[in-house]
């Protein structure tokens, strides 16, 4: 078999790979959130569990980093963490309805392993997608990917969404959460063999790559890559002051059926998958940090945006705009990586990358959790009072402003890490406005987009 044929059929099977993994999110952890609060958890345990399982998570990237430097094989690292967080779910299933009194802290721990074995996975399958996926054809490559992984997504949290609201008729909710757990381990194992398909080229590290924290951080002044990371690990504490929560708005102060929180959901999973091909082509042409800028101060309009209005046909419209500006946000944050690091210090750096996200993550679902205990319903200054529908509207805003901060803190010191062709401000606006969600909606999902799918074949 040729190289090429090789390299077509690992990507080919990444893609698979992709879209089990998604399946297993839309209909799993998408829905983490609603189980707890069918356990009765409190906002404070919310907080924790958004909390705590992705920072321990994050800390094991460094032991996988150990393990592969020493075995040299990261194949089996990956499939190894695959499979024991596909087999994670049946505790996360069993021991809160087994265990009912002590349900949440079990969830807690049940959701911590599924983070660490998963986060086992992480650094040995960037590291061999990085050697894998043409350098000029990564962003393209990355946003097909994403994009077919985002109307898998959309319809695992669709069909989750279909049987939490027939079983919830019944009275017999806790079905549909089994069935939905079930279906996600089947598909994290079925993830397992498509990533066993894949090639496994030779990791070589030499002993200059083996560097430790003191000294990745103290070239923050002239590393643009040490600024993206403390970005973006600041931009997720200021996310996740606000994201485990509104879930909670929703269901509980908003009284949302659960289809209408699958909707709001499954929302901005759609826009991502029409806006994901064109964020990656604009990424390959002009680079990703551009991509990064323009996602970075759309972010912070997006929470504030939920103070306006309880309306649920309002709430979809925010949605649709946080699924383009994520859409940008992840596919450009990612290629960055690549682009930055090369392969033989990319596991170490993802490694590092993620663990400063999980401790941003950590920080701010903890302080979000903390401050629902103490954020007032109403503010009076003077003669003047507002009042809001649910406490939790001030952390939307506190969230907004927070994003709104670090983008105009550290977009500008962050450098693009590639030749790319430059960009005017015309062909900005050009760009941006020809990114429209719904575009090729009929053409896409009833004919299927054949030119795309040349333009974007790996």
């Amino acid at each position: 078999m040729s190289k090429d044929t090789s390299d077509s059929r690992s990507l080919s099977y990444a893609i698979k790979d992709g879209v089990y993994f998604s399946i297993m999110g839309g209909i799993g952890e998408g829905y983490i959130s609603p189980f707890a609060i069918y356990l009765k958890a409190t906002n404070y345990q919310i907080g924790l569990l958004a909390s705590i399982p992705p920072l321990l998570g994050a800390f094991v990237q460094f032991l996988s980093v150990s393990i592969l430097n020493r075995i040299k094989d990261r194949r089996a690292l990956i499939i190894t963490g695959v499979i024991a967080q596909a087999l994670t779910w049946i505790p996360i299933l069993l021991l809160p309805l087994i265990f009912r009194p002590y349900a949440v802290p079990l969830l807690i721990i049940g959701i911590t392993a599924y983070f660490c074995f998963g986060n086992l996975a992480t650094p040995p399958w960037n590291s061999l997608m990085g050697d894998i996926v043409p350098e000029k054809t990564r962003s393209t490559y990355f946003g097909h990917r994403n994009r077919i992984m985002s109307i898998f997504s959309l319809g695992a949290l669709t069909l989750a969404g279909l049987i939490l609201h027939a079983t919830e008729k019944t009275g017999w909710l806790w079905i549909g959460f089994s069935l939905l757990f079930t279906i996600a381990l089947i598909s994290r194992l079925l993830s397992a063999y498509c990533l066993s398909r894949m090639d496994n080229p030779a990791y070589v590290v030499h002993e200059k790559d083996n560097f430790s924290l003191w000294q990745f951080f103290a070239d923050f002044r002239h590393s643009s890559f040490v600024k993206f990371v403390v970005y973006t690990g600041l931009i997720h504490l200021s996310v996740m002051l606000a994201g485990p929560f509104f879930a909670v708005y929703m269901l509980r102060d908003l009284h949302f059926s659960y289809l209408q929180f699958m909707s709001v959901s499954a929302i901005a999973v759609l826009v991502q998958y029409f806006t994901l091909h064109n964020w990656g082509k604009f990424g390959d042409k002009f680079g990703n940090r551009k991509a990064l800028v323009i996602a970075g101060f759309t972010l912070p309009v997006v929470p504030v945006l939920w103070l306006f209005s309880t309306n649920f046909y309002f709430i979809l419209v925010i949605q649709m705009l946080a699924g383009f500006a994520w859409a940008g946000f992840s596919l450009s944050m990612g290629n960055f990586i690549y682009d930055a690091i090369p392969s033989p210090q990319r596991a170490k750096c993802v490694a590092i990358f993620n663990v400063v996200n999980a401790i941003g993550i950590f920080s701010g679902a903890a302080i979000g959790g903390w401050l629902t205990r103490y954020l007032p319903l109403s503010l009076s200054i003077s003669e003047l009072t507002v009042s809001m529908v649910s406490n939790l509207q001030w952390l939307f805003l506190i969230s907004g402003v927070l994003r709104l901060f670090m983008s105009l803190l550290f977009l500008p010191a962050i450098r693009e890490m590639r030749e790319v062709e430059p960009l005017t401000l015309r062909d900005l606006i050009f760009r941006v406005s020809s990114i429209r969600p719904f575009s090729g909606l009929r053409f896409d999902l009833f004919t299927g987009n054949n030119k795309d799918k040349k333009d974007s074949k790996p």
